[in-house]
């Protein structure tokens, strides 16, 4: 006896977790990846947006794509040291690689742009900002060579100051537009702690930018402890918070910041950083927002979250508000760096931290899917059985590329649920294929549960997840062989069908009877039987045709029967 109802329905687990290596569906070992552990270590009603991570260690830089349970949905293994790795607007996966190269790939994997800057300015590896139309806007650094006499005592004559500039480039790799420090800042801008009787100086330290609503720029400089407001147009500084130059007028706020090294605008119109909290006193990083006054200049403090005083990160962290209003941040230059998602009462939704040290730049929360391939369902429900019966759907997996694309991973948690394929599976070209997804539980409870259909190999993994859920119900030995004998709904035929069909069932009790036909959205589509029946026999026609003026596509429904106790569904395939 099997009651099932198929949604296409998205879920969350509330539960904490710790990342686990895959395990093939086939008994097989996996493969092994060798990127650094994770423990989420709260789980409470986070974001459902996947965690982009970039760790780095040993050489080896990772670029990973996790959902709130860590299991993968992308790995890549580089090499170098990764910065900044994201979802660009366009849909680019993008990633930086320390010092000089910046690299975009499509959803399946494939690098396939090289972002550059101008002959004659280094890249800046720490950010890039990539627009719909493929344009992008990417940081450079100038090396000057000054006489720092003139500026301070004991300068060096021949120095050599790294200036920051910025770079709009076309998607044909052109140069529209350039911005330099060097024209709109003063040398003496500097932070105090900045030593200018270096031979190279670092000077502006650039370390992130953003489009601010107004199509205007906003940067952060950490070595002038500034955020700058830049005109698009004109190159000309709108503002300045913050450093030597302040112009701002802090409201609420006697603490600051120090050596900032993220500045965002959020969805309110006002601006968020993360704030290192370098040479503060007391020495703590926290997430600061402000609500920026650009008419009367004043710099009111809305919020301050610093984890009590007890997290410094000198180096590195992140922000970003997320699409349900929380905001997540990413302190990074600790021992165990961690990512925080805070609801906007600071409290903690979830939070997930490397067992070990490992080098992590800014983390992340995108929606993604891979385009390497496609499954016909986000979910289903398998809806109610009874232990020891089974229920099977078909789901179809496409490949739009021009080349086989083979899944030869399969990675669920949950014994109840299992693909019945043998892998690999190897979809052509522009073809599909079908997995059959069986839900066979062995003992009562509610099962829930993601089949995740993975293209592997040693430096690369792709993954689609099917949500599944199930419940069962408990029937003794008794009852069930009674409903066994006294009740029945069988397979209709033919099957599949068009344009009619006969649904046959039994029963074995006067009483109310239901006979409903449903679509995989569960969807009423049809009322067959509903009143009071004699026991016996019944044969019941499905017609497409006149007799219910149906406008039905292709594809799967299901029937359900309900008599007394007894409830059935059986699925039926319409062909057109």
């Amino acid at each position: 006896m099997k009651k099932i109802f198929l949604f296409l329905m998205f879920f969350s687990l509330s539960v904490q977790s710790v990342f686990a290596q895959p395990v093939r569906e086939d008994g097989n070992e996996s493969f092994t990846f060798t990127y650094p552990s994770l423990t989420v270590t709260v789980n409470n009603n986070p974001s459902p947006e996947h965690l982009f991570l970039g760790p780095s260690s040993s050489g080896s830089g990772h670029l990973i794509i996790l959902d709130n349970e860590l299991i993968p949905l992308f790995y890549k293994k580089v090499t170098g040291q990764v910065f900044d790795f994201k979802l660009q607007p366009n849909g680019k996966l993008t990633y930086n690689i320390y010092s000089v190269y910046s690299y975009g790939m499509d959803s399946s994997g494939i690098r396939d742009k090289q972002y550059l800057t101008p002959q004659g300015f280094a890249l800046d590896v720490h950010d890039l900002q990539v627009m719909e139309d493929g344009s992008y806007y990417v940081f450079g650094r100038d090396h000057i060579t000054i006489d720092m006499s003139q500026y301070v005592h004991g300068g060096d004559t021949a120095a050599i100051l790294i200036a920051h500039t910025i770079h709009h480039m076309d998607a044909d790799d052109n140069e529209l537009w350039r911005w330099h420090s060097f024209d709109h800042y003063d040398i003496l801008d500097v932070d105090e702690t900045v030593d200018l009787t270096n031979h190279t100086i670092d000077w502006t330290h650039c370390n992130s930018l953003e489009i601010d609503p107004d199509g205007n720029l906003i940067i952060s400089t950490r070595n002038f402890n500034e955020i700058t407001k830049i005109n698009r147009q004109t190159g000309e500084i709108i503002w300045r918070l913050g450093g030597e130059r302040n112009q701002f007028q802090f409201i609420n706020d006697n603490r600051g910041f120090g050596r900032q090294h993220d500045a965002r605008m959020l969805s309110n119109g006002n601006l968020a950083l993360f704030d290192n909290g370098h040479f503060l006193i007391p020495q703590y990083s926290s997430y600061v927002e402000y609500d920026i006054d650009e008419q009367n200049f004043t710099a009111t403090l809305i919020r301050r979250y610093s984890r009590n005083g007890t997290i410094y990160s000198p180096t590195r962290g992140g922000l970003q508000e997320l699409s349900n209003g929380n905001i997540l941040i990413s302190w990074d230059d600790i021992q165990n760096p961690f990512v925080s998602e805070i609801n906007p009462d600071d409290s903690t939704e979830y939070e997930v931290r490397y067992d070990n040290h490992a080098h992590q730049y800014r983390a992340y929360k995108f929606p993604w899917k891979t385009n390497l391939f496609s499954i016909q369902y986000d979910s289903l429900d398998f809806g109610v059985i009874t232990v020891g019966n089974s229920f099977s759907i078909d789901v179809k997996l496409y490949n739009a590329k021009n080349y086989p694309v083979i899944i030869n991973e399969v990675f669920k948690r949950d014994s109840s649920f299992y693909v019945d394929e043998t892998l690999p599976i190897i979809i052509a070209p522009h073809d599909s294929v079908e997995a059959t997804i069986v839900f066979e539980p062995i003992e009562n409870g509610s099962f829930v549960d993601k089949i995740n259909f993975r293209s592997v190999t040693d430096t690369l993994l792709i993954a689609r997840q099917v949500f599944v859920e199930g419940t069962t119900y408990p029937v003794s030995v008794e009852e069930e062989i009674h409903e066994l004998y006294n009740y029945s709904l069988s397979q209709n035929y033919p099957n599949p069908f068009n344009p009619s069909t006969i649904i046959e069932f039994r029963i074995s009790d006067f009483g109310f009877v239901s006979l409903k036909v449903y679509d995989i959205l569960g969807n009423e589509i049809a009322t067959l039987v509903n009143q009071e029946l004699s026991p016996g026999v019944y044969d019941i026609e499905f017609d497409l045709g006149a007799s219910h003026r149906l406008a039905l596509t292709s594809g799967i429904y299901f029937y359900q029967l309900k008599a007394g106790n007894f409830i059935q569904t059986k699925k039926m395939l319409i062909v057109k």
